[in-house]
């Protein structure tokens, strides 16, 4: 397990307990501390009064107030994009388009959008989306079939992080062997 920093100057600003800060902590890093960590009614109802979680039947979710202690696992739609090849080239002359090199772009920025209206937050879906993403790319490369990937447009708007969820249940890891060459 990584070490956990608690940032005390931001705990103090914001009037939450350490205990709190755990809790947020856990449910921002895809519930990893769950199994050490006794998360209270008190304290989750606690937090939701304070403007930091949501709870739900579908379960708990961060609200934007708590982005002042997770800003760094607020961007995970930039690493897919960063995932997402900018273009492939073709067999037969040129090269074709895929994906923004920028999210500030304003294909970026749509993007983004779409990103956040199918995920809404949902941080171990986007690690998902991703991985599903990486494993595509690798088995595409892999097959010689790179020059068929979909627009990022495409593959948001038709749920391809669904489609291609199989990818998940194939995935071995890494290959050890990847970068030798076989006769």
């Amino acid at each position: 397990m990584d070490n956990i920093t608690i940032p005390v100057d931001d705990i103090v600003e914001n009037k939450i307990s350490i205990n709190e800060y755990l809790i947020l902590y856990n449910i921002a890093n895809g519930f990893v501390i769950t199994g050490i960590l006794e998360s209270s009614i008190q304290a989750l109802t606690g937090l939701e009064s304070k403007g930091f979680i949501k709870v739900s039947k579908e379960g708990v979710f961060l609200r934007d107030k708590a982005n002042v202690f997770f800003a760094n696992n607020d961007d995970l739609f930039v690493k897919w994009l960063k995932t997402y090849p900018t273009s492939v080239k073709k067999k037969f002359d040129g090269s074709r388009a895929l994906s923004p090199a920028d999210p500030d772009t304003i294909l970026g920025q749509k993007l983004r959008k779409k990103w956040e209206s199918i995920f809404k937050k949902d941080t171990q879906k986007q690690q998902l989306a991703i991985r599903v993403l990486e494993l595509e790319v690798k088995d595409k490369t892999k097959s010689g079939d790179l020059e068929y990937m979909v627009e990022a447009t495409r593959w948001l708007n038709e749920g391809f992080h669904e489609k291609n969820s199989y990818l998940l249940e194939q995935d071995t890891g890494e290959n050890l062997y990847g970068n030798e060459d076989y006769m």
